[in-house]
């Protein structure tokens, strides 16, 4: 749970404040790419789950999941979480409101760099009556003790995910033992594309770098759905018996 109010950190009493419903954690913001720097315009928010997303999800897609069948395999693949879930990558909030409208929901969380997309997410979860609670922090590092988290969910924001090693240790890192992670990227475009996709802060992602790097941060049974132009992976953080 949030308290509003100025958060202070145990470890390094360092004061973060909280406004408009959003706790601001990000110190020292990174350089971010174009299409991210894109993402801080408060008309992109305030367009971007009837425009903006879905004009995204098929340029890079060609075959973007309709909004309800996303929903329900991303649940589907959450199984049910024993603690939080958090929504890493958020935007704003579409799936972590849908998640804390269920009967019975876990607490849910969700965390982006974007203000703008923060603030509008908030809008939308008090217009619906749901509770989730925005953080703004800066991935691959997530502000959380270790092994608190039930499931972490990254709909479409490994392509934005610079360091991928490192998020995976972090996504470790603050699961229980048994939690999952559940996330997608759009396929791996072939050299030409992918420069250019680089080009403007995307990093795309194939199957065998998701495996890989999810293995070596300690994650097992690493699964894939196959979806056209789509890949939807799911692991779980095992505890000491559980063989990899």
């Amino acid at each position: 749970m949030l308290f509003f109010g100025p958060l202070r950190c145990q470890a390094c009493g360092a004061s973060h404040p909280v406004a408009e419903g959003v706790a601001d954690l990000v110190v020292d913001p990174a350089a971010s790419g174009p299409l991210q720097r894109g993402m801080e315009q408060r008309w992109v928010a305030r367009s971007y789950e009837r425009y903006m997303r879905p004009v995204l999800q098929r340029a890079l897609t060609r075959q973007p999941l309709d909004g309800d069948s996303e929903f329900v395999l991303y649940r589907s693949l959450l199984g049910k979480p024993e603690g939080t879930v958090l929504d890493v990558g958020c935007g704003t909030g579409l799936l972590a409101r849908r998640l804390a409208h269920e009967p019975d929901a876990p607490p849910v969380a969700a965390l982006d760099v974007s203000r703008a997309m923060l603030e509008e997410g908030v809008a939308q979860v008090r217009e619906a009556g749901v509770a989730v609670d925005f953080l703004r922090a800066e991935a691959p590092y997530l502000p959380f003790h270790d092994g608190v988290l039930g499931a972490v969910l990254m709909s479409d924001a490994l392509p934005f995910v610079a360091d991928l090693p490192r998020m995976m240790m972090e996504v470790h890192r603050v699961l229980r033992p048994g939690g999952r992670w559940v996330a997608s990227t759009y396929a791996s475009p072939g050299a030409p594309r992918a420069l250019l996709h680089r080009g403007v802060g995307l990093h795309p992602r194939g199957e065998a770098e998701l495996r890989r790097e999810a293995a070596a941060a300690g994650f097992v049974r690493f699964e894939r759905v196959s979806l056209p132009s789509l890949l939807v992976v799911k692991a779980e953080k095992g505890s000491a018996q559980t063989p990899r």
